[in-house]
């Protein structure tokens, strides 16, 4: 019978309730609401043969609102529901995956009533998903992996109806309420070496969007952050009035939401090596990663994408302590399109400290972690702030020290 198909049932439920106020110096400003709901059921069925998998349905309603002079989007409302499968195939060589998603996505503007350059409106969307993979065991110590996928995702509400200033980027942006869904084929192949406490694994990938969805600044357009007049121009000292706090501000250049076809290669790499064993060891920690997108229609970068990262870390343990000391290193940010500004190569060091104990029916981490410890100067590679704000661009965290516990029951 039905009960003897269906092996478990696993539900989550979330709901959450946020906002936040924009302050023009000490005078209250735009007000920032999200709130929204979400579902998630998983089945997971019998074993049939070597197959196992589930099969599930999630569900989610989110609403938007923005009220007050930097309003860069209307109120909305995005309403998704989706069915999913994932199965596995077991075999004396490794295993097969399968996996599917369909989708229905509604998003809708509300408009604003005091801001009537924001209309209702409606899009609808139905996403659909697939990807089948396989995991080879080549010897005991050696794997290999490999992953084809096609992908569909529906825009988002500020991608679709944006039309404002939106200062937390210093950009005023437009969305464009005819766009489609972004399309994408994906590929990815890996090999991963174990051995004991030594380990190795390398992940190569190629994404090919046909209508891939991105900011964009409009080359050579600001806007005015008062009425989004298009180049203004009267004084930029004038372009613009704040009624709360009556501060002048100037023009904001224009980014817009488009679709172009584009590529992303790139690659991921980690590893462990044992350097002392025994019952205290240490082991080093290392990873790297690269990834090169580009506009296929222009032949430019795309904009805010992560340099080539590398990283080690020195790990120590004993019994229940631990303690690590590592960096990670950015490389400067070459690739850009025209009017973008790069972040700068930089290496931020970190230590830590930790220690476990078991009380009762809690295992109890005490951490502290001490992180950029030389307090470099460094600035996000992939933040719009690091172009709209340049040269004043606000930094990544100076040195910081975090000290904590965490319990698990």
């Amino acid at each position: 019978g039905f009960s003897g198909l269906i092996q478990s049932v696993k539900g989550q439920f979330s709901k959450a309730d946020y906002a936040h106020t924009e302050y023009e110096g000490t005078a209250a400003g735009t007000v920032f609401k999200s709130r929204g709901s979400d579902l998630k059921i998983e089945a997971r069925h019998a074993k049939f043969g070597n197959l196992e998998g589930l099969v599930g349905l999630q569900m989610d309603d989110s609403r938007f609102s923005a009220d007050g002079e930097e309003a860069f989007a209307p109120y909305s409302r995005t309403r998704q529901n989706a069915l999913f499968a994932y199965e596995e195939y077991k075999t004396s060589w490794g295993k097969l995956t399968f996996g599917g998603r369909l989708e229905s996505v509604k998003v809708e503007s509300l408009g604003n009533p005091l801001l009537a350059k924001f209309v209702p409106g409606q899009r609808d969307f139905r996403p659909s998903s697939y990807a089948v993979g396989g995991f080879w065991n080549l010897t005991p110590q050696w794997q290999l992996t490999g992953n084809v996928a096609y992908t569909e995702r529906a825009p988002k509400d500020y991608e679709l109806f944006a039309d404002g200033p939106h200062i937390a980027t210093r950009s005023y942006e437009v969305g464009d309420s005819t766009l489609a869904k972004e399309k994408a084929t994906q590929f990815d192949v890996g090999v991963a070496w174990k051995s004991a406490f030594n380990a190795f694994a390398f992940n190569a990938y190629s994404s090919s969007f046909n209508n891939y969805i991105g900011l964009v600044q409009s080359t050579g357009v600001t806007r005015n952050q008062a009425d989004g007049e298009v180049n203004p121009v009267d004084d930029p000292r004038n372009a613009g009035f704040s009624q709360s706090t009556g501060v002048e501000f100037s023009p904001l250049n224009e980014f817009r939401y488009l679709q172009t076809r584009a590529r992303f290669t790139g690659f991921e790499a980690s590893g462990n090596i044992r350097l002392i064993e025994g019952a205290s060891a240490v082991d080093l920690v290392l990873r790297a990663d690269v990834v090169r997108a580009t506009n296929l229609e222009t032949g430019q970068p795309l904009s805010r994408i992560a340099p080539m990262r590398l990283g080690a870390t020195l790990k120590y343990t004993s019994g229940l302590f631990g303690a690590n000391v590592g960096f990670d290193h950015s490389a400067a940010q070459t690739r850009l399109p025209v009017g973008d500004v790069g972040a700068g190569a930089n290496t931020r060091w970190n230590a830590g400290l930790n220690y476990r104990a078991k009380t009762g029916l809690a295992s109890v981490l005490y951490y502290a972690r001490l992180d950029n410890i030389t307090n470099t100067l460094a600035y996000s590679a992939t933040s719009v702030l690091t172009t709209t704000a340049f040269p004043t661009a606000p930094p990544l965290p100076g040195r910081s020290l975090k000290i904590g516990l965490q319990a698990t029951f």
